[in-house]
């Protein structure tokens, strides 16, 4: 990207952030309006479905209307149940039970047939011989059968061991014949004994009749029809039957179901998928050509603002290039009060200032150069070289040669990593092996009552730091925090997002935190001036995010927390 004109840059970042939305809201837009379709034509299918469901119980209750007017019938149960010598039970099913069954039929509308199997043997049978026709299309309009002559079938056998008093199923030939049957199991309220079973046997068409899918309004084609609990086809409309393959292709279609009560059947409503995807095509053809549409004329805004900032631009480097070979007296030319106008005039005030700045610059140097100077000469102290050098006479007169040997050999360590060929920026490895010479001569000097530990990420070992950081901060816990107790320092450097955190961790005595804010406050202070130098010192070189923190807490210790950048100098090589 860095070989682009800014006018291609903003083109391209431009044209991302149009066609991105442009895209988003189109797919959005899309899905959003097949989803729609496909709600809608399952609301208008739900609906149809349960318009035809409604229409379906209402000629169930029909039918059960018959069935009440036998079944709560206290007088006819009783009939029913009375035992009966032969020309009384003749007499009684011609003068009070087929009167009954007469009156109940006329409460349908529809051709209905009605089955009494009953347990009362006493009893006339009264039925026709199984010819092999449609029961409902042989005139017959009610049967009176023993139950001992039906109990074997298998239909009668499940119904016996259901839960439920009356359920519409199909039995018998009804399904040959297209039938539907309404079984209910009579009982005698009063002795609360079994009495029989009622079938009434009813067209499936009466029913069902009507159940057409293009009733649902959509304009969508589909099927409807009645299925059992295993998916068999109960019913359907024969102007148009469900497609042969759909259960086997089950992918192919959306299935909405409508349970009928009183039965364990549902309407099942079959819309082909393909059908929806077709009108879903007409709704992504419209929002691809909306989306085309807006990018154009988007795109054509853009080419007109990205030319008109480039031209801006353009003046403006060209003036910045005059700048850069050293010519300060070119101006920008800009008229306005736009963001344009803005950088113009700072470019203006940056060729009048870079005068300014350079002098500026070159004093800053000045001052780091000084500092370097007073941190060399505030940390070569005379007295701990005389000091050390006492150490050392004593050690020999003591005959002690491995600790002089020791101390004289950190003594030419320190200095020689001190004075550095006058080099301020030193590897982190050196500037922690410098603090490690001067705690080994102290721990010499000390012996028991000092004890220091390290925890050194390796990784910060190949970075470069102002020197003299560590030593000062050392010698001012061995000065100052030092107790009767053992005083324990730790030495800790690692990497934290981007930055090198050392610290030097004492147990001693600590400070206030009024002694604390003298110590990093103002120059004039007497105390601290070391602590300072390297505080300043650091700023200086790395800039002012970086430098020194301290926290302390009296009869606790003393936490300084140096942060420097992760940093490099380039030594050339002679």
């Amino acid at each position: 990207m860095k070989r682009f004109s800014f006018r291609f840059k903003l083109m391209a970042s431009y044209m991302v952030l149009v066609i991105v939305p442009v895209i988003t809201i189109g797919y959005y837009a899309y899905n959003t309006s097949v989803q729609y379709v496909k709600e809608q034509t399952v609301q208008n299918v739900k609906s149809t479905l349960k318009q035809a469901n409604d229409n379906i119980e209402r000629r169930m209750k029909t039918v059960e209307q018959v069935d009440n007017q036998l079944y709560l019938d206290q007088s006819l149960q009783r009939v029913l149940n009375k035992r009966y010598v032969p020309l009384e039970s003749y007499q009684t099913v011609t003068q009070k039970i087929i009167p009954k069954l007469e009156s109940a039929l006329n409460l349908s509308s529809n051709n209905v047939v009605i089955d009494l199997f009953l347990h009362n043997e006493t009893l006339p049978e009264i039925y026709d011989t199984e010819t092999g026709e449609d029961p409902l299309l042989d005139g017959k309009r009610y049967n009176l059968i023993h139950y001992h002559r039906m109990k074997q079938l298998d239909w009668m056998k499940r119904f016996d061991t259901m839960a439920v008093d009356s359920l519409w199923m199909q039995v018998g030939t009804d399904s040959k014949f297209g039938n539907v049957t309404w079984l209910r199991k009579m009982m005698d309220f009063q002795t609360i004994k079994p009495i029989g079973t009622m079938r009434i046997t009813v067209k499936m068409d009466d029913l069902f009749g009507n159940l057409n899918y293009s009733e649902s309004g959509d304009g969508i084609p589909g099927y409807f029809a009645v299925i059992n609990e295993q998916n068999g086809t109960v019913y359907e409309n024969k102007s148009n039957p469900l497609p042969q393959a759909w259960k086997a292709e089950t992918g192919a279609y959306m299935q909405i179901h409508e349970p009928i009560d009183g039965t364990t059947w549902r309407i099942m409503a079959l819309v082909p998928l393909q059908e929806l995807e077709h009108t879903a095509q007409k709704v992504k053809n419209v929002t691809l050509l909306i989306c085309l549409a807006s990018i154009l004329v988007l795109v054509a805004i853009g080419a007109i603002v990205s030319n008109t900032f480039s031209k801006q631009i353009h003046r403006i480097v060209r003036s910045l290039r005059a700048f850069q070979e050293g010519n300060f007296a070119k101006r920008v030319q800009y008229s306005g009060s736009d963001e344009f106008a803005q950088i113009a005039i700072a470019c203006n005030e940056m060729a009048e200032n870079i005068e300014d700045l350079i002098q500026e610059v070159y004093i800053s140097n000045l001052q780091k150069k000084e500092a370097e100077l007073d941190a060399l000469q505030a940390q070569i102290k005379p007295h701990f070289l005389y000091n050390t050098l006492s150490s050392i006479s004593r050690l020999a007169r003591l005959g002690e040669t491995e600790k002089l040997h020791q101390m004289v050999t950190e003594l030419a360590t320190f200095y020689r990593l001190t004075l550095n060929q006058g080099r301020s920026i030193i590897p982190i490895r050196e500037e922690i092996q410098q603090a490690r010479s001067y705690i080994g001569i102290q721990k010499i000097k000390h012996v028991d009552r000092l004890d220091v530990s390290y925890d050194i990420q390796f990784s910060v070992l190949e970075y470069d730091t102002v020197k003299l950081i560590l030593q000062p901060f050392v010698e001012n816990a061995l000065e100052h925090a030092m107790s009767e107790e053992p005083l324990h320092i730790r030495i800790i450097a690692y990497q934290e997002e981007g930055t090198i955190v050392m610290k030097v961790i004492d147990n001693g005595v600590g400070m206030s935190e009024e002694t604390v804010s003298k110590i990093l406050g103002s120059k004039d202070q007497s105390i601290g001036y070391g602590i300072r130098n390297v505080n300043e010192r650091i700023k200086l070189q790395f800039g002012e995010s970086f430098g020194i923190t301290i926290e302390s807490e009296l009869g606790v210790g003393t936490t300084v927390r140096i942060v420097i950048p992760l940093y490099r100098e380039l030594v050339v090589q002679s």
